[in-house]
């Protein structure tokens, strides 16, 4: 059964959320990889430091070079950490076209990049990933 791809953007981004990172409120927001680096920032503040986060440039909203440009960073940075510290490898049909992502807003795309970004919270060593999961999940049981 296949979840529909805008849906799955709006459940990750709900997960997103939940690290309080700024501009973070919509998935037109996420286009622009700022807020996606934050949360890798949060994630883990050791391999995604204050200086690879001062290389992600604030004001890209209005120049789709920018986006891809700061979309591609962070998909190199993901890549190396699941290699480097996860001891993972990341197959090509799960890596996600930052150009179409940046240029198009393509959300296919950015679904794809941002189930990377959860398979690094969910197999970091301090597992954020899960602690938000278990707090979003918490809270619409009891709805």
């Amino acid at each position: 059964m296949s979840l529909d791809k805008a849906k799955l953007c709006d459940s990750l981004l709900t997960w997103l959320q939940t690290f309080q990172v700024p501009s973070c409120d919509n998935k037109h927001d996420l286009m622009s990889g700022v807020a996606i680096a934050h949360v890798l920032h949060r994630i883990d503040p050791s391999w995604f430091n204050e200086t690879w986060l001062g290389r992600i440039k604030e004001e890209s909203e209005a120049n789709w070079r920018l986006k891809v440009s700061n979309l591609k960073k962070v998909l190199k940075s993901m890549l190396e950490y699941y290699h480097d510290v996860l001891s993972q490898q990341v197959s090509d049909e799960h890596l996600p076209d930052v150009n179409l992502i940046g240029e198009l807003g393509d959300v296919t795309e950015l679904g794809k990049l941002l189930q990377l970004v959860l398979g690094c919270a969910v197999s970091c060593e301090k597992k954020q990933g899960k602690k938000k999961i278990n707090k979003i999940h918490t809270s619409t049981c009891e709805e």
